[in-house]
């Protein structure tokens, strides 16, 4: 376990199931059915990502409150969505005045113009409600999500994370679990078993402490960051669930590459990271950065003291207006002096850092940097990376995060990898960024099963399988 978090003062009572879906019209009616026999549940949100079938419509039969996205946004976003309809839901209870609320005792008087009294905001509304998040395929085993649940209403844990047992037909793809332990783990110190298990019982103060969410397959990765380096206690819990696992076949390669891509882009936003966390792990399997024990928080070792005498600083002439230090016995250089150093210059500061996004905004990419894409491209040449990616075999423009996570790979190399590969057509963004964490693999073999050229999502797959099968050789 982590750092301990507050335990007992101001916890939750109540808690809202949140389950994205798409196209699961066949399960989300078990699931749910199943979801509410968890004790302390008395919400369930369903988040339709965009689903072509009729998740939707079962959904809203089976006692859920459904919100849909018109286009599928990705795990990440249904999962804020649904945050944000509980919270909305939790608002309109509060100023309904809650089970308590009496007409005669707490309506304001009644006002011409009006048809009725109006209600007041219950001043003592509960605590809000933790949020449990179960994906949709879940069918009768969500109820076995009640130990996270129990955790965080009866212990104080503030986020509890599920320890599933092997899933019949899954076959995993274990770089992408390990790039996320070692991430979790040089980030924070703590090593998590299962980095990637997204159904987690967490409570309000915690999920907000942990906005922005990272994109997509990212989530639980930067949840678990964001949590422990925020000094909740994040705890994994065994729970007897079970869901569709994701095969061996072209689809489920590329599901797992695109978790690979999520995943790393998620570790790339993390600016305390060091920068080889990704491919490089350290050999006696520990963090060497922090250190962490249960239920005591992380402690970051003092640097290494040095047998080597600092040299003494040269003297140097007193600036204008400089107030002499005093002399005294030896401690002091009355030579040294005091200076005022000015205020920073806010706005020139301000127009640098905006000449500065207006610049990365002539790359090739899908949107706006954020600040911290900026700060983390840092002294980047913006012309010579707007050079390199568009040297590129790839169509489309990347994200922002795509080119943060590019600019601190060998572009050169992955235009000679991606150019020489048996393809044909143009490489997506998504596929150029998963050969591009992998470019340390060998090109990889084509089976009998296909004949060239492939498609870019074919080769792609194919180089990440490739990686696999070295590493676990």
């Amino acid at each position: 376990m982590s750092a301990a978090g507050p335990l007992t003062a101001n916890r939750p009572e109540r808690v809202a199931v949140v389950i994205p879906a798409k196209n699961e019209a066949e399960r989300i009616e078990a699931t749910i059915e199943s979801a509410h026999r968890i004790a302390g549940v008395d919400l369930v949100v369903v988040v339709d990502d965009g689903s072509t079938d009729a998740t939707s419509a079962v959904a809203m039969g089976a006692d859920a409150l459904v919100v849909r996205h018109k286009t599928n946004r990705g795990k990440a976003a249904a999962m804020a969505t649904g945050a944000q309809m509980v919270a909305i839901r939790e608002d309109a209870e509060r100023a309904d005045g809650g089970e308590s609320f009496s007409e005669e005792l707490h309506a304001e008087p009644r006002s011409p113009g009006h048809t009725g009294p109006l209600p007041v905001i219950d001043a003592d509304a509960p605590v809000p409600r933790a949020l449990l998040f179960l994906d949709a395929d879940m069918s009768d085993s969500a109820q076995a999500a009640q130990p996270l649940v129990d955790a965080v209403l009866e212990e104080g844990v503030d986020m509890a994370i599920a320890l599933l047992p092997p899933q019949d037909g899954a076959a995993g793809m274990g770089v992408v679990v390990r790039t996320a332990r070692r991430g979790i783990q040089r980030a924070t110190g703590w090593e998590p078993t299962q980095p990637l298990s997204g159904t987690r019982c967490i409570t309000r103060e915690t999920w907000e402490a942990c906005l922005p969410l990272a994109p997509g397959w990212g989530v639980e990765t930067s949840l678990t960051i964001d949590a422990l380096t925020s000094g909740f206690w994040v705890k994994e819990i065994s729970a007897d669930l079970h869901h569709r696992a994701t095969g061996k076949d072209l689809r489920g390669q590329l599901h797992r590459a695109a978790q690979l891509r999520d995943v790393v882009r998620a570790l790339a936003r993390k600016r305390h990271l060091a920068s080889d966390l990704v491919d490089g792990s350290l050999e006696d399997g520990s963090s060497g950065d922090v250190s962490l024990h249960d239920d005591a928080p992380a402690s970051v070792p003092a640097p290494a003291s040095t047998s080597t005498p600092a040299p003494a600083p040269t003297s140097a002439p007193a600036a204008p207006g400089a107030t002499p230090l005093p002399a005294g016995n030896g401690d002091h250089d009355e030579a040294k002096t005091w200076t005022v150093v000015p205020e920073p210059d806010e706005s020139a500061a301000e127009g640098r850092a905006e000449e500065r996004r207006l610049s990365l905004a002539d790359l090739p990419v899908s949107g706006a940097f954020s600040d911290d894409d900026t700060r983390a491209l840092g002294d980047v040449d913006v012309q010579e990376l707007d050079i390199l990616l568009r040297n590129l075999p790839v169509e489309g423009d990347f994200a922002p995060d795509d080119i943060v996570y590019l600019a601190d790979t060998d572009l050169e190399a992955l235009a000679v990898r991606l150019k020489g590969a048996p393809v044909e057509g143009l490489f997506s963004p998504d596929h150029a960024v998963i050969i591009a964490s992998h470019l340390g693999a060998g090109e990889p073999e084509i089976p009998d099963s296909l004949s060239s050229p492939l498609r870019p999502d074919e080769y792609t797959s194919l180089v990440v399988h490739s990686a696999v099968d070295e590493e676990n050789a």
